[in-house]
């Protein structure tokens, strides 16, 4: 009798054991991210925002509340913040390529700033020193780790006639990397990367926003979150934004907007686009839904409540932000084209948005794997023989004419953005060989396995920045065997050419 109570007990203990190991397993995916969001939340960083947009002079100014905890184990005397529309105060300094800059600035150059008036703690004024694209400020006493302290920052800034990121064109307003955000404190120390005219030179940690926008009646705006609140004084609408837990807030105005909506599983998708380009509008509006839909059942589980689609005047393409996607109007009368931009940047937000990385020292992660995700789309929504076109169209064949180009071997994947000398390098290598580097690495330890690690990858590193080793990590626990050698060797280190990938 007393064996079999011994036995009972120690079934039951390792009953409740593995289910503490596997708990993960067995919660619901959107329940896992709503609980990570809730334990991160309690630590990140929190921004209120409260600004006047004013389109005919072309600036946004206003106040910016930041709540900053320290979650390191040394002591901070001082924060660091990155002023991005810096880079658009020269010609010189402005982060595009010579060759495009008659793309970037088709009305001509004109200089984009954003000037700090004042930054104040919780007990009055502090130093600070605003140089180039970074901000330090010096606190009044010591940030000892787990203590939070609150900096109220007045800024004006000027919007530069750019095509890019952060301007505007004939149509829209583009207002990204816009505020002062907080740099990314980490094993290196504060992260202060200047902006590089190529490749996106970002890299932030994840914070809940609340931001107000006081515009002319006339505009619409798409952005990152919610509309909480929209309410009119005289001419002009206070639009009043929230997020869930994001790594960055954007914006896109104009006069010229029309919306389309559509709710996929909760979520309301939004397409935004010009009155003459309302049917590829809609169709934008589709292929945000089907690929929203597709990317939650194969990855995780979209944790927000909504997701905009821009059309913007945007010449280099299609950029990410949470929850938002600014798509170059200029694809607003292509279908093919409309799509695979559409749904690439769609992938960004599971690889950028929900799952972070240095975009700066490890670009591969988040482009090489949204690349790899795009070709999935196709195949899953469309059939093997599809998904095999795009890959070849617009990955496989591009790269072997890149490669047949040099006249020596091509660089690694795996390098920071200072590295690269062109944009077409960056993309042909970063993007394209990436891909086909992921796509022979899924053919190695077979697609089911490969599917099981990216949804590991995303589970173990939701709203948290990952690293390459994070990813190689999640193959080989997925995989049960280690791949380490041959991620960094074959893959991302290698100079080989890939003529012979398939």
């Amino acid at each position: 009798m007393q064996m079999n109570l011994k036995k009972w007990w120690i079934a039951a203990l390792i009953i409740v054991l593995l289910s503490m190991a596997f708990y993960g397993f067995f919660i619901k995916p959107s329940d896992f991210a709503e609980s990570t969001a809730r334990r991160i939340a309690r630590n990140c960083p929190r921004y209120a925002i409260d600004v006047t947009f004013n389109p005919d002079e072309k600036k946004v100014e206003g106040i910016q509340e930041v709540t900053v905890k320290n979650t390191e184990k040394v002591e901070l005397s001082e924060l660091y913040f990155h002023l991005y529309p810096n880079a658009f105060k020269t010609s010189d300094a402005a982060p595009f390529p010579r060759a495009e800059f008659a793309s970037a600035y088709p009305e001509g150059f004109a200089p984009g700033y954003i000037n700090i008036k004042s930054v104040r703690g919780e007990t009055g004024p502090l130093a600070y020193e605003a140089e180039d694209t970074l901000l330090k400020v010096v606190l009044d006493k010591p940030l000892k780790p787990g203590r939070q302290t609150k900096l109220t920052m007045e800024f004006t800034e000027v919007i530069p006639p750019s095509y890019g990121r952060f301007g505007y064109g004939k149509n829209t307003f583009n207002i990204a990397n816009w505020y002062p955000i907080l740099a990314v404190y980490d094993d290196n120390g504060w992260n202060r990367d200047p902006y590089y005219a190529i490749g996106d030179p970002f890299y932030s940690d994840a914070g809940l926003y609340e931001v107000k926008i006081k515009a002319p009646a006339a505009y619409t705006i798409a952005a990152s979150g919610s509309v909480k609140d929209k309410k009119q004084e005289g001419g002009f609408n206070i639009w009043t934004f929230k997020t869930g837990l994001v790594r960055d807030f954007a914006w896109v105005a104009s006069e010229r907007y029309r919306t389309a909506s559509q709710e996929v599983d909760g979520i309301k998708i939004t397409s935004f686009y010009m009155k003459e380009d309302a049917a590829y509008g809609k169709k934008a509006l589709e292929y945000a839904a089907k690929a929203i839909k597709f990317y939650s059942q194969y990855f995780g589980p979209y944790p927000y409540k909504e997701y905009a689609v821009a059309s913007s005047d945007f010449y280099i393409g299609g950029m990410e932000y949470p929850n938002l996607v600014m798509i170059g109007r200029q694809f607003y009368n292509e279908g093919d084209l409309l799509e695979y931009v559409v749904v690439h940047e769609t992938a960004h937000q599971w690889w950028y948005g929900l799952v972070g990385n240095n975009e700066i020292r490890e670009p591969w992660l988040d482009e090489a794997l949204t690349e790899f995700s795009t070709v999935l789309y196709y195949e899953n929504i469309y059939g093997r023989k599809s998904g095999q076109r795009i890959y070849e169209d617009f990955i496989l064949n591009p790269y072997r004419f890149y490669e047949r180009s040099l006249s020596s071997t091509p660089g690694p994947v795996l390098r920071p953005l200072w590295e690269f000398n062109s944009w077409g390098e960056y993309d042909a290598v970063v993007y394209s060989r990436g891909a086909i580097m992921l796509r022979q690495l899924e053919n190695a330890v077979g697609k089911d396995r490969f599917r099981e690690a990216l949804h590991l990858y995303f589970r173990q590193n939701i709203y948290k920045n990952a690293t390459t080793v994070d990813f190689i990590n999640a193959v080989n626990r997925a995989t049960g065997a280690d791949w380490t050698d041959y991620i960094y060797n074959k893959m991302l280190k290698s100079t080989q050419p890939v003529e012979n990938a398939a």
